[in-house]
């Protein structure tokens, strides 16, 4: 037993021994590897294809740079072309060394069996030289195309162009730059048509199923699309036996100005004393033809063995029928605004009736918001207006439409007697003496189409009809709908602030004749004006209102004539 023993520890004494000194040795090595190492590149490293082994760091940047400098140095032959690099201003980054440095510290023993590679950003510029290549190369593609040759439908291939891929090629001078070899072939891109073979060979089967031409119908009018007309709408670009939608539209378009009408909403006006109204110009149906939907009907029919289409057209009814128009609560006088126009010259009076007309024997709907500009339209000639004095751009000049704030001033101030909430108003400039003929200032409202709007609500349980009528100069705005026991009470204008005008301004005017004298502008007193307005039903005041009008003072402006 004891012989046993002694063996035992005899070869555990053995085996130590070598097993310490392998450490040791081991520990050896790698002190040592980190002596030699402590400020040098380890093993196997690389700058691309420059071994930097042993070197310190300011030796292997001399060493990359270097061979570096000798490539960019040196002109790369691609195919026909030539990419001179020594003009291409070509730099190496070498601050990478020292990210790279620092790196391969963390993994030393790593390095020490796999090598390290380092990758340093390359940068040059060949721009100009890349534009000349690419111009030379560059193959547009083609697009298939599908034509009628006589009788029969043909078609001509597509062909995909080439572009120079200019990122791969600086990829592969980059490459170059770091290891000395690289693909010397030009590198492309293909440019795909966007209407490729395949796609027209569909669009030539759908033509060439379609025997007979498609007929569009409504009533007893008929459109037909033969092939060669639908050839001119397909959309080649997608393949698909879709129709273009642009193109669809516009055909459908020309077929739409001959169905669709435009609704006409009635004009009406009130009796007081039959409180009756009646119709001045009867409501009409308009019509108006479903593109969209035409546009389905007409794809599913190039598939499909139907051929003739139904016109879907949309029938438009008037807010208010004419015989409907008595059962619409219009009983009584709401309220009257009232103006004068005295002086006035001959177009601005032309104006004032033509607006007049234009929201005579309106109808608005309870809930519904009447906007002026909206119902008059755009003020130019080409609407029937006429050149008068209008206050634009700081100044009072000629222009289409002076006269039609007498109307907008007027309706306010029905709006106003009627006790109906003005939702947009805006005052003038400065005061306008038409607009303070038998009135206080402060009782106007400006319109300029189209961002310069009177509005007002109709809150009231029924519809409300507006009447506009002048008798001599004057002009009266007549609100008629149910009463609901309203009463609007105005307090008087206050006057505040008032301002003198300028001294008047005289101006040569080579068109007018030596000697005449016209005046364009009229002085007026600037002031801050104010008043309010107080709404009560069944004796509960349901709103109260204070409107605030700041008027600049203005100068009288004369033109002097100089021509001789």
């Amino acid at each position: 037993m004891g012989k046993q023993v002694q063996s035992s520890k005899f070869k555990v004494q053995n085996y130590s021994w070598p097993i310490a000194l392998f450490i040791i040795l081991i520990a050896l090595f790698i002190l040592t590897y980190r002596v030699i190492f402590s400020d040098k590149f380890l093993p196997f490293t690389f700058v691309g294809d420059t071994n930097i082994t042993f070197l310190t760091k300011a030796q292997a940047q001399r060493v990359a740079s270097a061979k570096f400098s000798q490539r960019a140095g040196e002109a790369l032959q691609f195919g026909d072309f030539i990419i001179d690099l020594a003009t291409a201003s070509a730099k190496l980054d070498l601050g990478a060394l020292d990210e790279a440095f620092r790196e391969s510290r963390r993994e030393q023993l790593k390095t020490l069996f796999s090598g390290y590679e380092i990758y340093p950003q390359v940068y040059f510029n060949i721009e100009g030289q890349l534009q000349k290549i690419a111009r030379a190369v560059f193959k547009p593609p083609q697009d298939a195309k599908l034509y009628f040759d006589e009788a029969r439908i043909d078609i001509e291939d597509s062909k995909d162009g080439l572009e120079l891929d200019q990122d791969e090629l600086k990829s592969l001078i980059g490459e170059y730059l770091l290891f000395g070899e690289t693909s010397l072939e030009l590198p492309f891109k293909i440019i795909p048509a966007k209407i490729q073979t395949s796609h027209v060979q569909a669009a030539k089967q759908a033509l060439e199923s379609l025997k007979d031409p498609i007929k569009l119908e409504f009533n007893s009018k008929t459109w037909e699309l033969d092939a060669k007309q639908l050839l001119g709408i397909l959309d080649l670009t997608r393949g698909e036996k879709l129709l273009d939608a642009d193109k669809t539209d516009a055909y459908l378009s020309k077929i739409a100005a001959e169905i669709d009408s435009q609704v006409q909403e009635g004009l009406f006006e009130f009796n007081p004393a039959t409180k009756r109204v009646t119709a001045f110009a009867s409501s009409r149906e308009g019509r108006k033809l479903d593109k969209d939907q035409t546009y389905q009907l007409l794809t599913e029919a190039l598939t499909q063995q139907t051929k003739t289409i139904a016109l879907p057209v949309a029938v438009v009814k008037p807010k208010v029928q004419t015989q409907d128009v008595n059962s619409l609560g219009i009983r009584e006088l709401l309220g009257r605004g009232i103006s004068y126009f005295a002086g006035s010259i001959p177009n601005r009076i032309y104006n004032i009736n033509l607006t007049a007309q234009k929201i005579n024997g309106v109808l608005v709907p309870p809930g519904e918001v009447f906007s002026f500009n909206a119902t008059v339209g755009d003020i130019t000639e080409a609407t029937g207006f006429r050149k008068a004095y209008v206050i634009k751009e700081g100044r009072t000049v000629l222009d289409d439409g002076g006269g039609v704030c007498q109307d907008s001033t007027t309706l306010f101030r029905a709006v106003l007697n009627a006790g109906l909430p003005v939702v947009k108003r805006t005052a003038h400039a400065y005061r306008v003496g038409y607009y303070e003929q038998g009135f206080p200032p402060g009782l106007d409202a400006t319109v300029f189409y189209p961002s310069v709007d009177f509005q007002f609500k109709n809150d009231t349980p029924a519809h409300i009809l507006i009447q506009a009528y002048t008798a001599g100069t004057i002009l009266y705005v007549d609100l008629y709908g149910t009463p609901d026991n309203r009463v609007a009470t105005l307090t008087k204008s206050i006057v505040t602030n008032q301002t003198p005008p300028p001294a008047e301004l005289r101006q040569d005017d080579p068109a007018l004749p030596k000697g005449e004298i016209k005046q364009v502008d009229w002085a007026a007193w600037g002031a801050d004006v104010s008043f309010s307005r107080t709404v009560t039903q069944a004796g509960k005041t349901i709103s109260k209102e204070t409107w605030k009008s700041s008027y600049r003072p203005w100068q009288a402006i004369y033109l002097v004539g100089t021509k001789e």
